[in-house]
């Protein structure tokens, strides 16, 4: 078996390789590859390729470009394997010249199965065009070698070819002096010879032809001159449909033979001359006796001389002459012999002397008979036809090749007439309709176009009438189960016979539709995300469910809200609709208001619901108890896909089908599931900004009334903004400060202190800087003022926070006093070591001061649980305080005592201490959780400075309690306590 040579084309190296090895695997294929349209063209240029592949986007020049260019010099198959399915690609390429086209991305198997028999296909028609070309080539050679004069008319009797033997026998230089002339007319063929002609019969006659009056009638030139006998066989062509196309002449000169026959009255040479310089085999058969005499000519014809043929009788032509044909031929004879036939002739075989068999047509007649009436003598001729016989086989090899491409081609083919009749069709009409073919052609094919498809069809029809192509006309037509297939149809006219390929493309159609539906619902949810993102007014939702609904083609869609009654049951009420044309709005329906799950019957969609679960199918298969409410809105199946918003639950969004039960696409719920996160994602921001919005209301309430002083300068150290505090205490206005160096607000002598140290402490060298302010007036206030480096307003800033410690100075000694005499457990530590406890700690927990201080908490073991400690030291670590901590704490004697644990890093004459408070956790987690709103507010400058400010209020709201509790009323000191109870009270609001 001759191998198949492929040359794949892709300019991926990857999958060039990879279809080189799939198709390797093929033992017919050779596979040849070029990674480039350049490289292709080259090797087309030098090598014989029987089909190639290319892939479509290629970098140097695309699939169609290389088609193109092939096209300009070769007819080989050209198979265009692409990814890229748009339908202007394949229409680009069929009008090219592509022979198949063939999309990726379908499974392994089916893909090189595809690919396999398409190049199969194209080398068939290699192969195929290959032999037609070689036949041509082999008519060519017969029609011009032959010895017969022989022209071709067409059916206007306009010469359009004539061979080199007619040439001669006119005297003609060249064929393109005569070409388009009308050699014969009424003075050399009669008047019956024209109707036969006209008719398409077959017939010979014997004519005589005057050249010089000829060459007058239609002017050309030619050398021959005088009168000529000739005999004319007439052979016209009708194409498949019956129609008469071509004449054949075949003209032998019997010039020659006329005059010789003449002379033979005379001399038996001429004739003897007349029959050689005839270049046909004569035979003169003696039936009686066998004896049989044979010119040069017949011997000539099967390759012998006369001489090596002796002795010749009835039996040479007998042993030269195919078996299968003897009978046949001697059947015709005696057929001839009783007076059937008026005279014989067979198309017979006959052995060449190089073993070929050449093909004769032997032609005769009785030409004498004895006094009984038996044939005595026949006489007859035989004319070599071997290279019209082939020409005829290559026509039918060539008709058998097109009604087998008919027959297996996966287009639907048919041959049709302008009055609505099929009058051939291939099998592919029944695989993809359904209907026999005599089901079809029985009934004018009008009757199977669907309805709205009828009058485009019969415009189509009037074109084709009008010889106009139809291209790319699609139309349905019925299926024999009813249904309706989309065709696709290229028609050609010939008169009034139509010849059209048509194509199924009903998936094509579906899968268009299906990718607009698509389209249209991710356009939708575009259009919600962005009118979301700029929006959230119920006009902006009312517009984004309209939008979607409109693009999942549905009848309803709507949102409910989900809530909580004031004893905690779950509630959902419909708070958006959109409605299609002639669907009843439900937004006003007082029984979708504040709906109870349970009560409502649907107590399994609030469980599927909430936890995530999506609800979607025809109401007929629902629960009796659900589907009551349903019907009576007409919905006939819907989807329902709950919103979250950080796992919190918002509600759900809901599609209704009110006309037509409806199957739910992944598609769809899908665009459920984008427009529920959509809005969840709305709805959550919503919320956030509502807390934001709450959030800088405190901020701001917070900054402005806080008493420290708090600054923010840009990263160069000039003032951005200030709080209240600032502008109240140093009797600045804001315009004065805005824009000016922070250091105007430090005594002018210390103010390069100041930089230095802010400096220090931006770089995480220094805490605190004691610098204190100056007022507009001049007076100084004692601070310590911490900076931290932040961000405000999106660009870098530094954050100062200056408290003023002229208070705090002096209460330090205060503090001390009111350590030691507190009612809760205080202690102060060093890197876990205690430095000191107060009383209630030793009194509480039953140590003396010696067994404790100098010791850590593990060694005295503090803490029952381990965990407790680790957990309060994490958090100190990380933030720099504990709060509100849950301990059990182990007495000397065992006892277990539960407490609220807070713990501060403070800082007493520049030392970095602990301070640990516990409570008793009856009073103290009442306290708690008051303090736990408070810190709330407070929580926004928490990193700005290491000492918590919360800690200290908090402490200072503990010492407060304690000697409140243990000064008497007229104590002297009772002042110094209301000022400080005053000063805790205004921080603490």
């Amino acid at each position: 078996m001759v191998p198949i040579t492929v040359l794949l084309v892709d300019d991926e190296p990857a999958f060039l390789e990879a279809m080189r090895e799939s198709l390797s695997q093929n033992q017919e294929f050779t596979i040849d590859c070029s990674l480039s349209g350049e490289d292709c063209l080259n090797k087309l240029l030098h090598t014989r390729y029987d089909v190639m592949v290319a892939d479509y986007c290629m970098p140097d020049m695309d699939g169609i470009e290389l088609l193109k260019k092939v096209r300009t010099f070769s007819t080989i198959p050209f198979i265009l394997f692409t990814g890229k399915g748009n339908e202007n690609v394949v229409i680009d390429a069929i009008n090219n010249g592509v022979d198949y086209y063939l999309k990726k991305g379908e499974d392994y198997d089916t893909l090189f199965a595809k690919l396999t028999h398409m190049i199969r296909q194209g080398a068939q028609k290699t192969q195929t065009e290959l032999m037609l070309r070689e036949n041509e080539l082999k008519f060519r050679e017969l029609f011009e070698n032959s010895s017969i004069a022989t022209l071709i008319y067409d059916n206007e009797k306009k010469l359009v070819d004539i061979n080199t033997a007619a040439c001669s026998l006119f005297g003609i230089s060249s064929a393109s002096n005569v070409l388009g002339l009308s050699l014969f007319d009424h003075s050399h063929i009669s008047e019956e010879s024209i109707r036969k002609m006209r008719s398409g019969e077959t017939f010979r006659e014997n004519s005589i032809v005057d050249f010089d009056e000829m060459k007058a009638h239609h002017h050309y030139h030619g050398s021959c001159h005088g009168t000529i006998y000739i005999d004319i066989s007439f052979i016209p062509h009708k194409n498949p449909d019956g129609v008469l196309t071509n004449y054949y002449l075949q003209i032998t000169d019997l010039t020659a033979q006329h005059r010789a026959e003449e002379d033979l009255k005379k001399t038996g040479e001429k004739l003897t001359l007349a029959i050689e310089g005839s270049q046909i085999g004569i035979w003169d058969w003696n039936v009686q006796t066998g004896e049989t005499t044979f010119n040069e000519r017949w011997a000539e014809i099967i390759g012998y001389t006369l001489a090596e043929l002796m002795p010749i009788t009835i039996k040479t032509w007998e042993k030269y002459t195919h078996p299968d044909d003897l009978s046949a031929s001697y059947d015709l004879i005696q057929r001839h012999f009783s007076g059937e036939l008026p005279y014989y002739q067979y198309e017979a075989r006959m052995r060449h002397k190089n073993g070929s068999w050449v093909w004769i047509h032997d032609r005769g007649r009785v030409t004498e008979w004895d006094n009984a009436g038996r044939p005595a003598r026949m006489v007859g001729t035989h004319v070599d036809i071997t290279e019209r016989k082939k020409a005829e086989e290559a026509l039918r090899q060539k008709t058998e090749q097109i009604e087998q491409f008919f027959s297996v081609t996966l287009d639907m083919l048919c041959i049709a007439n302008t009055d609505g009749y099929f009058t051939l069709l291939n099998p592919a009409w029944y695989r993809v309709l359904g209907w026999s073919d005599e089901e079809l052609m029985g009934r004018k094919f009008l009757d199977f176009i669907h309805p709205d498809d009828l009058n485009p069809t019969l415009a189509a029809i009037s074109n084709l009438a009008d010889q106009k192509e139809v291209i790319n006309f699609v139309n349905r037509y019925r299926c024999k189960d009813g249904t309706y297939r989309w065709i696709e149809w290229r028609s050609a006219p010939v008169k009034n016979v139509i010849y059209a390929a048509a194509r199924d493309i009903t998936e094509q159609r579906l899968n268009e539709e299906r990718l607009i539906h698509k389209k249209n619902i991710l356009d939708a949810i575009s259009f919600a995300a962005t009118t979301l993102m700029s929006s959230l007014t119920d006009d902006a939702i009312s517009r984004v469910i309209a939008r979607i609904g409109k693009a999942v083609e549905v009848s309803r869609t709507y949102i409910f809200i989900h809530s909580y009654s004031d004893q905690g049951t779950s509630l959902i009420s419909q708070r958006y609709e959109w409605v299609s044309v002639g669907i009843t709005p439900q937004l006003d329906n007082p029984a979708l208001q504040n709906l109870k799950w349970q009560d409502a019957g649907y107590g399994r969609w609030g469980s599927i619901i909430m936890s995530g679960g999506v609800i979607s199918g025809s109401v007929s298969d629902f629960p009796v108890d659900e589907q009551i409410s349903l019907i009576e809105q007409d919905i006939k199946s819907l989807a329902i896909v709950p919103i979250f918003s950080h796992n919190e639950f918002y509600g759900f969004i809901g599609f209704d089908h009110c006309v037509n039960d409806h199957g739910w696409t992944d598609v769809e719920i899908e665009t459920l599931e984008a427009a529920a996160g959509l809005l969840g994602a709305a709805f959550g921001r919503r919320k956030a900004e509502e807390e934001v919005q709450i959030s800088e209301n405190n901020f701001s309430t917070f900054f402005d009334t806080i008493h420290d002083f708090l600054f923010v300068l840009d990263k160069n150290g000039t003032i951005v903004t200030v709080n209240k505090t600032v502008l109240q205490r140093l009797g600045y206005k804001e315009e004065e400060l805005v824009g000016h160096s922070i250091l105007m607000v430090h005594p002018v002598r210390r103010r390069q202190e100041a930089f230095e140290i802010v400096s220090e402490m931006v770089a995480g060298n220094r805490d605190l800087c004691p610098i204190p302010l100056i007022t507009k007036d001049g007076t100084q206030i004692p601070v310590e003022t911490r900076v931290v480096v932040g961000e405000w307003d999106g660009h870098e800033a530094l954050f100062g926070v200056s408290k003023d410690i002229s208070a705090i100075t002096l209460s330090e000694e205060k503090f001390s006093k009111a350590f030691h005499s507190s009612g809760s457990l205080m202690a102060i530590s060093i890197d876990t070591v205690f430095m000191d406890v107060n009383n209630t700690f030793l009194e509480t927990l039953g140590y003396k001061r010696e067994e404790v201080i100098g010791k850590n908490q593990s060694e005295i073991g503090l803490f029952v649980d381990d965990h407790d400690r680790d957990r309060v030291m994490k958090d100190i670590q990380m933030k720099g305080n504990s709060r509100n901590n849950k301990v059990l704490i182990r007495a000397k004697d065992g006892r277990v005592v539960t407490g609220i644990l807070n713990a501060d890093i403070i800082t007493l004459q520049d030392k970095t201490l602990l301070l640990t408070v516990m409570n008793d956790v009856t009073e103290m987690i009442r306290l708690s959780d008051a303090l736990l709103q408070a810190n709330k507010k407070l929580n926004l400058l928490s990193s700005i400075t290491r000492h918590d400010l919360l800690n200290q209020v908090q402490a200072l709201f503990f010492i407060e309690d304690f000697l409140s509790q243990k000064i008497h009323d007229d104590a002297s000191v009772r002042d110094e306590l209301l000022m400080l109870n005053k000063t805790v009270a205004t921080i603490h609001s």
